[in-house]
């Protein structure tokens, strides 16, 4: 399941949404809008790229987390 997703803005602009929360997504501090078509695609594959390599982390590192925190 894709995360982040295009909503059409006014004056023929593009904004990423962030599925979860239905608002704006921001990438840091920065909101994701404002943008052509093709760039708001671009974000919105990148940012579906970051969240599924951040989930894909924390799912293969859930196994070793207990060994990680007796090391410390």
């Amino acid at each position: 399941m894709r995360r982040f997703n295009l909503r059409h803005e006014i004056d023929d602009k593009w904004l990423v949404v962030d599925g979860l929360t239905m608002e704006p997504a921001t990438l840091g501090d920065v909101q994701v809008s404002g943008m052509s078509w093709a760039e708001a695609c671009d974000f919105v594959d990148l940012m579906n790229s970051l969240d599924a390599i951040e989930r894909d982390s924390i799912r293969y590192a859930a196994p070793l987390m207990p060994a990680l925190l007796r090391r410390a």
